[in-house]
């Protein structure tokens, strides 16, 4: 029986890639590199980190110095212009009370937490769990295994949410089924998402009964309703 929904943060409860894109392109710009929205989309190809991006450009620049006026100035864009996903807030709260929640996400506690709270749904849920805190983040399986761990559940008893391939192979490979909401902001590939368990294009599509019928589909048999 479901008791868990493991939801993904960035590109799927709030409207942050678009944001994520503009920080580093600006952090990038204050040690005159130019980072543009094609090797932004390079950048998600290779499923890069700042400090790979950084080797493999060949840019010898300190990635935690990057890594810092990044976070300055995407807090300030947190602040001022973040906005939910559609039917956001509407899925959170509706399975706020039926399932325990966690965050599970690539982005720091801290940020994940500023975000959460900007729109009053930080008390929906239970746990954060931060891809910075485990030994390797999506598309590693470690971020679920541990709210797995964290919330006392199992993928006999818990679903994911995602909108990345990243996230949504992290999932699988945690032995989760995992519905997917793809973000647009970088297209995906049409066969991105076939072997999902389920696919829907707004938040608005999710309901708990959709939730409970997914969560009991074969988890060794992945397919893509659209």
């Amino acid at each position: 029986m479901l008791d868990c929904v493991l939801f993904d943060l960035d590109g799927l409860l709030i409207d942050s890639e678009p944001l994520q894109f503009r920080s580093y392109q600006y952090a990038f710009e204050q040690f005159g590199v130019t980072l543009d929205f094609n090797g932004w989309i390079r950048w998600h190809s290779v499923e890069s980190s700042t400090t790979r991006w950084i080797k493999d450009e060949n840019l010898g620049l300190d990635p935690e110095e990057v890594r810092a006026v990044k976070k300055i100035h995407y807090d300030q864009l947190i602040a001022n212009e973040l906005e939910l996903k559609p039917g956001a807030r509407a899925i959170v709260e509706a399975c706020s009370k039926e399932f325990k929640l966690a965050v599970v996400s690539g982005s720091r506690q801290e940020s994940i937490k500023d975000c959460l709270e900007k729109f009053d749904l930080h008390r929906h849920f239970s746990k954060f769990i931060s891809g910075t805190e485990v030994t390797h983040s999506k598309p590693y399986p470690d971020c679920y295994l541990e709210a797995m761990k964290e919330m006392k559940t199992t993928p006999d008893t818990a679903i994911a949410i995602e909108d990345s391939v990243t996230g949504y192979r992290a999932a699988r490979a945690a032995g989760l089924n995992c519905i997917v909401c793809p973000d647009h902001f970088i297209v995906k590939r049409d066969d991105a998402f076939k072997d999902a368990t389920f696919v829907v294009e707004s938040l608005h599509d999710l309901n708990i009964a959709t939730l409970r019928s997914v969560h009991v589909t074969d988890r060794n048999y992945w397919h893509c309703f659209t």
